[in-house]
């Protein structure tokens, strides 16, 4: 199946907020949550890269592995005392791509 033009739209825009988030947590930021709070939110983002990329090729791993992610992250945020309410907007994408995973391969 070809991708639907809104989702080639909607993967940039995660691209480009999660490059930004790479680059935002290691200006210090993210410092009274401990050493190993930015370097786990720098794998995660990493891994929701790699979904997306399934995502792109519409490979229904790449569900999965994104929608783990936000999962984890959410979890790791909680637990380290960074969530911020906001972040409850990856569950939208992720959302919107389940509804998808049926048309991918």
């Amino acid at each position: 199946m070809n991708r639907p033009p809104w989702l080639t739209w909607v993967i940039g825009l995660i691209y480009a907020a999660g490059l930004f988030h790479l680059i935002y947590m290691f200006t210090g930021a993210y410092a009274p949550y401990g050493n190993l709070y930015p370097a786990s939110m720098a794998l995660l983002t990493v891994a929701m890269f790699a979904g997306l990329s399934g995502i792109w090729n519409m490979e229904k791993w790449g569900v999965w592995v994104f929608t783990a992610g936000v999962v984890v992250k959410l979890a790791v945020d909680l637990l380290a005392g960074a969530f911020q309410w906001p972040e409850l907007a990856l569950m939208v994408p992720a959302a919107a791509f389940l509804l998808l995973i049926k048309k991918m391969k």
